[in-house]
């Protein structure tokens, strides 16, 4: 091999960076150029290494790289007589799609004894999935939690990416954080970054209904999961008008066909609703949308909006899911689920776990266990209003987790850590199966 240094380039020094890439080292674009991110990568690798550290890769670099061994978020395992990738996924307690996407070149119908395949990091018997929605106005307070937690930790989806009329994406504050990738990588942790669209019906809907735009977008959101290297990207196309239903169908389709060369995933995320023509998300096709895509994400939050009550009682989501499973298969179902709350007064606002309890203490106010419709309590702030409080904790998120189990979803995906009930992440390692 040639030695390879900044100002490089090549399909050798593309590889490098794809492998740097998966082992938690952040390259930047993966474009067979070796410029200063590439160096920057390769120094902080050969410093954990304990090598030269001198941003060049010559023979001790390379085989350091790509010397055998398990990969981060991977055990290697050797095929025994009898042993199907089926067998695996439900011995390792991962999907049989995850071990086909960790091991490409393998054909699955011909497994041969003493062989190797790596099994994607998972927890022996659990079947479901477990992510975490990543807000970027509180990515730090969110991250500080994930690391506490990160062994139960199936995929982050950071909220980077926003939707702008020309169908490109506006970089949010905080997006593209190399910390948070490495970290996310260094432990095997999926990576599907959430493109939004700010809930303009508008702005969709031209972008939808021109094909310029559209395939534009597609193209944009596919470069960026490329360059990025992520495992996949998510839609929060959110507020659509019923007129372009099947429009957002046919992107998603676009949207999915252009990632499958590449074997990325394509996630969505959707608003919560108990029939097909529920004003709210009428312009979500659930049935259109479950299969056009990988994974689709319910938002079963936010039950109570204009008036105070409950984030997400427990009646109400299994009415969602009652409906929801109908159309679309529950091994594609995430259940979004809360871990904040809202405290009511003249106005609404949005609250964490940690302020609820500190509200309920600050004013002597007797907080109201319910599993099923979640906590709350009431109190009057110094002005003399009423203030009515509801929100989350571990034994309401228990409930949540219940439900999950009962009808056998994908998985769960929570807005947002940061501030929650530390309790809660004791319920999904003891309850979530």
């Amino acid at each position: 091999m040639r030695m390879l240094r900044r100002g490089s380039r090549g399909n050798d020094v593309a590889e490098v960076q794809v492998r740097l890439s998966e082992l938690g080292y952040i390259p930047g674009p993966i474009d067979g150029i070796f410029g200063p991110k590439t160096e920057a990568a390769v120094i902080r690798f050969q410093k954990d290494r304990g090598l030269n550290p001198d941003g060049i890769v010559g023979p001790l670099t390379y085989q350091a790289l790509f010397q055998p061994g398990p990969q981060p978020g991977y055990v290697l395992y050797t095929i025994k007589a009898g042993d199907t990738f089926y067998k695996l996924s439900l011995a390792f307690g991962v999907s049989l799609d995850e071990i086909i996407a960790a091991n490409p070149g393998v054909d699955p119908y011909q497994l041969r004894i003493g062989q190797q395949v790596k099994i994607p990091k998972g927890g022996p018997g659990r079947r479901h999935t477990f992510s975490a929605w990543i807000p970027y106005w509180v990515q730090q307070e969110a991250m500080a939690v994930v690391r506490q937690h990160a062994e139960l930790m199936t995929t982050l989806s950071p909220f980077w990416y926003e939707l702008t009329p020309t169908g490109d994406l506006l970089l949010y504050p905080n997006a593209e954080d190399p910390s948070l990738i490495e970290f996310a990588r260094s432990r095997g942790i999926e990576l599907i970054p959430l493109v939004a669209n700010n809930y303009d019906r508008q702005l969709i809907s031209t972008v939808l209904n021109n094909p310029d735009l559209r395939q534009r977008n597609v193209a944009q959101i596919v470069s960026k999961v490329r360059s990025m290297n992520y495992t996949g990207i998510e839609i929060d196309y959110e507020n659509i008008a019923a007129a372009d239903r099947e429009l957002f169908v046919l992107f998603l389709r676009e949207l999915k066909a252009a990632l499958a060369p590449y074997n990325k995933k394509l996630y969505v995320a959707i608003q919560a609703k108990t029939r097909a023509d529920e004003p709210v998300s009428i312009g979500h096709d659930y049935g259109g949308i479950g299969a056009a895509v990988d994974v689709v994400r319910l938002m079963l939050y936010d039950y109570s909006w204009d008036n105070p009550g409950p984030i997400a009682p427990a009646s109400w989501i299994r009415q969602v899911l009652d409906y929801a499973v109908t159309v679309i298969p529950p091994a594609k179902l995430e259940a979004g689920l809360p871990t904040y709350g809202y405290d009511w007064g003249t106005t609404r606002r949005s609250i964490t776990y940690d302020d609820a309890i500190r509200l309920a203490q600050q004013h002597g106010a007797q907080i109201i266990q319910d599993p099923q419709r979640g906590p709350h309590f009431n109190y009057t702030d110094a002005d003399g209003i009423a203030h009515q409080v509801w929100f989350t904790n571990a034994l309401n998120f228990a409930t949540f987790v219940d439900i999950v189990n009962q009808y056998n979803l994908r998985g769960i995906s929570i807005w947002h850590p940061g501030g929650d009930d530390p309790q809660i992440y004791t319920v999904i390692q003891d309850r979530l199966e």
